[in-house]
């Protein structure tokens, strides 16, 4: 799986969205879109400008590498899980007086015992969830990539052990990354595993639109 790959599939689901089978039309909701998120970024994307990427790494102190460069280069910003991927614009926004450059904390270690405790994880109730590593949400080390919506996101380790890898966060503490939710729950949910990465995450996203909008 590359990027090439996730920008074709991508284009299905887009495709699929907007012309969807009359057999899933009871699927749609009020904005329109059965995918959760898509009223936001209206499966649209914008190639982000490799000098304002190195402007905003210079700016915060952070480097952003790999996989997920690559895609924002070629593919963009915009269309992505929950409210879709941060610009350049909105990153800074969201890093506005916070101090980004020191080292993560967490380690692999770290991150296989949470990602196990998830997996044995039962719910005492029915609104119970998973809280995950309860520290503050401004951690150095890393970089929101993705508004889940409420108080969460999805973050990019920028530096540490875990650099590369994703992390979900939210008021409630830190967990490694799951796969995206697209809405109505259809089948076993993706297991990333403790230490997921973007391409990994991004495909699980479009796998579970697209199953939830094949009949």
């Amino acid at each position: 799986m590359n990027t090439d790959d996730l920008e074709e599939k991508l284009a299905r689901l887009h495709a699929i969205e907007e012309d969807l089978p009359e057999s899933l039309l009871h699927l749609r909701k009020y904005d329109e879109f059965v995918i959760f998120g898509a009223c936001t970024h209206l499966y649209r994307s914008r190639p982000q400008d490799e000098a304002d990427i190195a402007a905003v790494e210079a700016e915060l102190g952070v480097e952003i590498q790999g996989d997920y460069r690559d895609f924002l280069t070629r593919v963009g910003a915009g269309a992505g899980p929950y409210h879709g991927l941060l610009t350049m614009a909105e990153l800074r926004d969201w890093a506005e007086d916070m101090k980004l450059a020191g080292e993560f904390p967490f380690t692999r270690a770290d991150a296989h015992r949470v990602h196990q405790e998830l997996q044995d994880w039962q719910p005492g109730f029915a609104h119970d969830w998973f809280k995950g590593i309860e520290v503050r949400k401004d951690l150095p080390g890393c970089i929101a990539i993705s508004e889940q919506g409420c108080t969460g996101f999805t973050m990019l380790v920028t530096t540490g052990e875990l650099a590369g890898t994703l992390w979900d966060m939210d008021e409630w503490g830190w967990m490694p990354a799951r796969a995206p939710s697209s809405g109505i729950p259809r089948g076993k949910p993706i297991d990333l595993g403790p230490t997921p990465t973007f391409i990994p995450w991004y495909d699980a996203w479009l796998t579970e639109s697209l199953r939830k909008l094949t009949p």
